[in-house]
């Protein structure tokens, strides 16, 4: 038996979620998957089969893909995310998820979907608590559809410019963020993600972030990007999160290109800016005459602005995670590509881990392998 979705969360549902996830923050954090339970992990998943849904039942999941259940787009204009839930049908227990709908229309749209999937699949990637965990998929000819086992707040997009998003909460959303792509580039063969942007989080309801963008990630266990695919879809939909000299100058992908992602999307979550401020607060940081006065002390004027209210906000988290933040989109385009100047995610794990709201939450433990 298959049931119609649930209708977004209210205003109520929401602040609850936030004074749950306040009192569960003092809770260690999900831990780095260490190798044997990656291998323990990887043995049980070998034995799931991922269940195959048609479009139409996956109409029935969204409630007629719905305006109420509608979440938004992700990177790519042709990918959509609704709300849903499935009903057991010996139990009758509900599961909510997620489900992204893509249509099969240009040339990429499959190679993308087929990335995403495989990526879903692979048991070291799917092992870490920040992956969202893949409850089926739909390939039809003319749609493409993946369901993520998540009951979600929404999407780290949609709660950026909310007020009751707290600085704690956003600390910790930025912390797992930090740690998820740590685990991913410290893997023998490094995953790069390229597509680490806020409309490809999920955040649940204890302010966990998932993240589901693998549609355009290279090397690791998916191979290595196809750059014409690559430069087909940010010419049809360009967009602030990915490092522009990759995309207009053509540096060798890397780490060094999640980092400026994620620089940017702890830009945005701090000053609660929509992408086009974001993309102007980065261009001030680059130029070295405005760096004094535009690059680090404009934006630590807007975090201020922004959270000076918020008790667990403090000073000098805020210039450590600003110039964190500033130092992560900071241009290696010289001569010879200056990489090392960005830091790597294990530093940007470390420099989050030693501010004092993760410190007084008991945030900053966890177990890495």
């Amino acid at each position: 038996m298959i049931r119609a979705c649930f209708p977004r969360h209210s205003g109520v549902a929401y602040r609850g979620s936030l004074e749950r996830a306040e009192m569960t923050a003092k809770q260690k954090l999900p831990a780095q998957p260490s190798a044997d339970q990656c291998r323990s992990e990887q043995c049980e998943m070998a034995e799931v089969e991922i269940p195959v849904y048609s479009y139409a039942e996956l109409k029935k999941i969204t409630n007629g893909f719905g305006a109420e259940n509608f979440m938004g787009k992700t990177f790519s204009s042709n990918s959509l995310l609704y709300r849903g839930e499935i009903v057991d049908k010996e139990s009758n227990l509900v599961q909510k998820v997620i489900v992204e709908m893509r249509k099969n229309e240009k040339d990429y749209d499959l190679k993308v979907w087929q990335t995403q999937l495989n990526a879903l699949k692979d048991p070291t990637i799917s092992s870490h608590p920040n992956v969202v965990k893949l409850q089926g998929y739909c390939n039809s000819a003319c749609d493409l559809g993946l369901v993520y086992d998540c009951h979600a707040l929404g999407t780290l997009h949609s709660l950026i410019f909310d007020e009751s998003f707290s600085w704690s909460m956003r600390m910790k959303v930025a912390l797992q963020l930090a740690r998820v792509l740590q685990f991913l580039h410290s893997q023998e063969k490094p995953l790069i993600l390229l597509n680490f942007e806020p409309r490809s989080i999920l955040v649940d309801m204890d302010f966990n972030p998932l993240i589901f963008g693998f549609g355009l990630a290279s090397g690791g266990v998916l191979g290595i990007l196809d750059h014409t695919v690559l430069s087909l879809i940010f010419l049809s939909h360009p967009q602030v999160y990915l490092d522009p000299e990759y995309t207009l100058c053509g540096i060798t992908i890397g780490p060094w290109c999640d980092v400026f992602s994620f620089g940017t999307l702890l830009l945005a979550m701090i000053t609660k800016s929509h992408d086009p401020e974001v993309g102007e607060i980065i261009a001030r940081s680059k130029y070295s005459f405005l760096q004094r006065f535009y690059g680090i002390n404009f934006t630590k004027f807007i975090v201020l602005k922004n959270f000076w209210k918020d008790g667990k906000y403090h000073i000098r988290d805020s210039a450590a995670v600003t110039k964190l933040a500033v130092r992560c989109v900071k241009s290696c385009l010289t001569v010879v590509p200056k990489y090392h100047e960005r830091p790597g995610m294990s530093e940007a794990v470390s420099i989050l881990e030693c501010l004092r709201v993760v410190k007084k939450l008991g945030l900053h433990c966890s177990s890495l392998a």
